[in-house]
């Protein structure tokens, strides 16, 4: 993956050569409780309170999606939530594309240590 040099603070990273906006967007407490408890029970998925904040936040997130569906970066909270409803969008190029991206995004630290 290509990496350019981006000024800090404009929520904003370089993504194989292209400028793209990372998620600044927060996910509320109350939705990623609501996201456990649907985890958890499939009944409880279906429950009216859990289901409306469950959709209304999915609703917002492939909003921001569509609008720079080649360049939008989800945040981990966001990235659950679509990977929650995975099979809605069982293959959408678009939604196979963003999948890609928070992947080839993901910051994880790499221990130059062996393990003894």
């Amino acid at each position: 993956m290509l990496r350019m040099n981006v000024p800090q603070g404009l929520g904003c990273e370089a993504v194989e050569g292209m400028v793209a906006m990372k998620s600044s967007v927060g996910i509320s407490n109350d939705v990623i409780q609501a996201l456990e408890i649907a985890r958890e029970s499939p009944e409880a998925a279906s429950h009216g309170t859990i289901r409306d904040m469950l959709e209304s936040a999915l609703a917002g997130i492939w909003g921001r999606v569509l609008a720079d569906e080649f360049g939008y970066v989800m945040s981990r909270d966001e990235f659950a939530i679509f990977n929650f409803f995975q099979d809605r969008f069982r293959n959408n190029p678009v939604a196979m594309r963003a999948r890609k991206r928070y992947w080839d995004n993901l910051s994880i630290p790499v221990s130059n240590q062996q393990h003894a």
